[in-house]
């Protein structure tokens, strides 16, 4: 399996931090943003993550907002997002999928991994 860059979109730093453990502790790489705006200044400024875990409810920029920015810059739009939110929520344009808070980390590791798998132009 190989190494993902993963960039994790969360206000609630004890979840980031939980999410963050995760993802290391299977050996991929992650950063991370506390809100959708520093989220964006990062994609803008040139990181291309494998995929990004995204929360909606944030201050300062939501989740819904950034994927509408993100989907416009057709240099990000490739990005898959994985959507974790404690709302209901059905699919979402711009997002690979969705999962409700709470989750089962296995199940949130195996959804980054094949979306990251079936991004155009990835190697497994």
């Amino acid at each position: 399996m190989r190494v993902l860059t993963v960039l994790i979109v969360e206000d609630d730093s004890e979840v980031r931090l939980l999410l963050a453990e995760g993802f290391q502790g299977c050996g991929h790489d992650v950063l991370e943003a506390a809100d959708g705006q520093k989220a964006l200044d990062l994609l803008r400024a040139g990181l291309r993550p494998d995929v990004i875990v995204l929360d909606v409810i944030m201050p300062i920029m939501d989740g819904l907002t950034f994927l509408s920015h993100k989907r416009r810059a057709p240099e990000l739009s490739r990005i898959p997002v994985v959507i974790v939110s404690a709302t209901n929520h059905g699919p979402v344009d711009g997002a690979h999928c969705v999962l409700r808070k709470p989750f089962e980390l296995d199940d949130l590791l195996e959804t980054v991994h094949q979306c990251a798998h079936a991004r155009p132009g990835s190697a497994a």
